[in-house]
């Protein structure tokens, strides 16, 4: 707030609080302290370039981030790069550091206003990083200890040799290198760390273990990861300076800190004008995205036991599109399901299908198919919670249901009404339009880190 000429300052100045002492600051560069003590009023001027002379230049932030976003095909990483890539254009000068993708080139120096240091990954990456009994060995869990490689530290140690105002750690598989930047933030006491959070880990791996049903060691295998995630992601919270979470249940299992930032996906993709689904559109339904992640293969494999031959009795076909592990798509058992991979332009096949399915009763937080159907106007059908993080409301805007077997037998009983399919389409779309941009969470970050690191000045000249 702005003084008015009380307690002997001039008028003009500016108070922020810190602790039990306020700061009152002229021109971003002389700053008065005033320590009341009872009666007695003392005051400590002094100077330090304060926000107006950090704004003279860009913040530099070191992004830290499991293997290279660009060109996403999967939704973490499609978060990952477009909210790095806002950032950025708010004004941030980021580096990332990322191993690079199997068939992709690792020099890419700058792109997207980015400077890119990618690497080669160590020879056995896919030996190391798909070998959950390897991680049972280790204090961090397997999402974490399968990115902990002799190359990955190396280069994280080149890194922090630089000058950095921030470090950002990436998705709790960035875990590993907390040691490294907590001792760079207590040599260089104004760095900020921040933590993006992609979801609650460990209550979502505490409910993978719960909702395993095979084979028994390995259920407990997934109880002893979840325990070391749950660990690992409590420091990290407690610890760093600033937290982004992607949605506000996230951010009440987190505590509700005041650290806390809300960054929901934005939307990139192209936005259907408008759409009417009518009898020439074929009898489909849709699950849209990868199913790399364990988590993921629990919900398809559950959900196409309960739809395929359900689907196959009438006439409904559900195609599957995005990355998907061969041993699920094996076999010629599946009779309404079709899996077709991942595809470079989807549009086409939103256009011809009727429904689209979120079906995720494992993994929880925000699902971005649901902003791939929502703006391709694709109704959705979805398990009960599994729209986290949008403002739609079940039965109006999607249909919600509780267990996968309603799910599947709720759109066999939708697939021929068009005119709530239609209505639902709209409505999300209606709901959606104008909320979801990513320059808005580039922004949003952006003034998040800069009033933290500023914070952190402050408190230093007072010290």
């Amino acid at each position: 707030m702005l003084v008015t000429g009380r307690d002997g300052v001039e008028p003009g100045y500016r108070i922020r609080t810190w602790n039990d002492r306020q700061i009152i600051r002229e021109k971003d560069i002389n700053l008065v302290e005033i320590m009341k003590n009872g009666g007695e009023t003392r005051r400590r001027a002094f100077h330090l370039p304060y926000e107006g002379a950090r704004r003279e230049r860009q913040l530099r932030c070191l992004w830290l981030t499991r293997v290279d976003p660009m060109l996403p095909d999967a939704g973490d990483l499609s978060y990952t790069f477009h909210l790095l890539t806002s950032l950025a254009r708010a004004g941030v000068k980021l580096t990332v550091l990322a191993a690079a993708r199997a068939g992709h080139c690792a020099r890419r120096p700058v792109a997207d206003g980015v400077e890119w240091r990618l690497f080669d990954p160590d020879k056995d990456w896919e030996s190391h990083g798909n070998s959950a009994f390897w991680s049972l060995f280790s204090r961090l869990p397997n999402i974490a200890a399968r990115y902990k490689t002799a190359t990955f530290q190396r280069e994280l140690d080149a890194q922090l040799v630089r000058e950095w105002d921030a470090i950002v750690i990436d998705h709790l598989g960035m875990g590993w290198t907390w040691p490294w930047v907590e001792a760079y933030c207590r040599k260089n006491s104004d760095v900020i760390s921040v933590f993006i959070a992609h979801g609650c880990e460990s209550e979502i791996r505490w409910t993978m273990a719960q909702n395993y049903r095979g084979n028994v060691i390995r259920r407990i295998g997934l109880h002893f990861d979840a325990r070391k995630a749950g660990l690992l992601e409590g420091k990290m919270v407690q610890k760093s300076t600033l937290l982004s979470v992607i949605t506000a249940e996230d951010r009440r299992s987190f505590g509700n800190l005041a650290k806390s930032v809300l960054l929901a996906p934005g939307y990139a993709g192209t936005h259907a004008g408008s759409r009417e689904i009518t009898a020439a559109t074929p009898r489909r339904a849709l699950i849209f995205g990868s199913a790399l992640w364990f988590a993921k293969q629990m919900n398809l494999i559950e959900f196409v036991a309960a739809a395929d031959e359900l689907f196959w009795r009438n006439q409904i076909e559900l195609w599957v599109v995005g990355k998907v592990p061969d041993h699920l798509r094996a076999g010629s058992h599946y009779r309404a399901t079709r899996f077709l991979g991942f595809v470079d332009d989807p549009e086409p096949i939103f256009r011809d299908v009727r429904i689209g399915i979120v079906a995720e009763r494992t993994g929880g937080g925000f699902k971005l198919k649901s902003l791939d159907y929502i703006f391709n106007r694709v109704p959705i059908a979805a398990i009960r919670g599994g729209i986290a993080g949008l403002p739609l409301r079940p039965e109006i805007d999607y249909l919600s249901y509780d267990t996968m077997s309603e799910l599947a037998q709720g759109v066999v009983a939708v697939i021929g009404d068009l005119e709530q399919l239609n209505s639902l389409q709209k409505a999300a779309y209606t709901k959606c339009n104008t909320g979801f941009d990513w320059p808005d969470r580039g922004h949003l970050l952006r003034d998040a880190m800069q009033q933290a690191v500023d914070g952190k000045s402050a408190a230093m000249a007072l010290t």
